[in-house]
């Protein structure tokens, strides 16, 4: 009789933080983000890029739309959008590598595999703000890094993960100096509360997200 063996998919989580060195070169760089003009537009900007991750360094990749589909994205599914590329000073800031290596080694994914980066300011400007309009939910990747650079003048904003589509945070955390959360996007959900400024004026968190398949 053949042998047959089943493999589990590990269930990755881990939590980590970048340097401050690295904080501090990457953090300007959110000041220059452009308008975006799609429905989450009046309280978050962004780009995004394309990379091949390899020993040492990226391989920046063609400009791409991005589009998710209206099953994993009830937000803004199905349409595609288009962004701009990050700034050549951040891709080539070795500070920027930082992230890679981090996301690398904590989620299991191997060099050459296509990351993608999404840059984005979310802000409450004298109101409350959605961070993550979709709800509980999935990127529909197989890892996803969270990394939060840095707030300003807000409460909220915490980042919270969950088991399922229907169950409470098991873990909820105002993520902030360059704190992270590397997850396994088949295995786990997640959410974020909304933030609102502090003193009545305009607040902001600034974020990295990275995404991956672990076959590209």
């Amino acid at each position: 009789m053949k042998k047959t063996t089943h493999t589990t998919e590990p269930f990755y989580l881990e939590l980590g933080q970048l340097t401050r060195q690295c904080v501090n070169h990457l953090s300007p760089s959110f000041d220059r983000l452009p308008n975006n003009p799609y429905a989450d537009g009046s309280y978050r900007i962004r780009r995004y890029s394309r990379f091949c991750f390899l020993q040492g360094h990226l391989e920046h990749l063609p400009t791409h739309p991005f589009v998710q589909d209206e099953s994993i994205n009830h937000f803004q599914g199905n349409v595609v959008r288009r962004y701009e590329e990050l700034e050549g000073v951040v891709i080539e800031d070795p500070m920027f590598l930082e992230m890679f290596e981090h996301f690398k080694h904590m989620s299991g994914v191997e060099y050459g595999t296509h990351i993608e980066v999404h840059q984005l300011r979310i802000f409450a400007d004298h109101q409350k703000a959605e961070v993550a309009p979709e709800g509980i939910h999935q990127d529909g990747f197989d890892r996803i890094g969270i990394y939060v650079i840095q707030r300003h003048n807000i409460e909220g904003g915490s980042i919270n993960v969950h088991l399922s589509e229907n169950s409470p945070a098991f873990i909820s955390h105002a993520f902030d100096h360059g704190e992270f959360v590397i997850l396994n996007d088949k295995k786990f959900f997640h959410s974020a509360k909304a933030i609102e400024p502090s003193d009545g004026d305009l607040g902001y968190m600034d974020v990295f997200v990275l995404t991956a398949n672990l076959y590209h």
